[in-house]
Order: structure tokens, then C-alpha cells, then sequence
């Protein structure tokens, strides 16, 4: 039976290994964060299928937030460094 925490950690490590692909032709990203966002996928999937609900909602939600940080990091800190070249900055 598929459920819904099926669907969205799916979705998610996909997601996510699709920015690191991407990410990966463009630039050197770290490893790290995309590989803890897939073990925390696999074992949010794992706890949504033992009657672990809330756990896996948890953890998945946990997930979404660092991916949002890898994605929006590297745009922070290029506008962080490029205020710190400006001779005011």
C-alpha cells in the first residue's frame, strides 16, 4: 500500500538528488548535506511503513528544511561575499 510519507520521501530524495546532480555540473557541492537528506529519506520511508507516522513526518520535514538550505545557501553566501568586496560593506 502506498501512503503518503511513500510519496513524499520519495519525491523528496529525487528532488534532491536531482539539485546534487545539477549542482555537481556546475560546481563542487558538498557531499554531506544530500547524503544525510537521503538516509533521513530511507528512514522516514522505513518508519511510515512500520506505524511510525509521526516519527517519519518529522524527520521528512527535518529533510525538506536542509534541503532547502542547500539550495539556498551558496546564494547567501555569494550575496554575503559580494556585500563584503564593496568597499562600505
Amino acid at each position: 500500500m502506498v501512503t503518503l510519507i511513500d510519496i513524499y520521501s520519495i519525491a523528496l530524495l529525487l528532488v534532491s538528488l536531482t539539485m546534487f546532480v545539477i549542482r555537481y555540473l556546475r560546481e563542487e557541492p558538498p557531499v554531506l548535506p544530500y547524503l544525510v537528506i537521503a538516509c533521513t529519506c530511507a528512514v522516514g520511508n522505513f518508519l511510515g511503513e512500520q506505524g511510525g507516522g509521526l516519527g517519519a513526518f518529522i524527520l521528512l520535514l527535518a529533510a525538506t528544511f536542509l534541503f532547502m538550505g542547500c539550495i539556498f545557501y551558496p546564494h547567501l553566501r555569494q550575496l554575503s561575499e559580494r556585500k563584503a568586496d564593496t568597499p562600505n560593506g
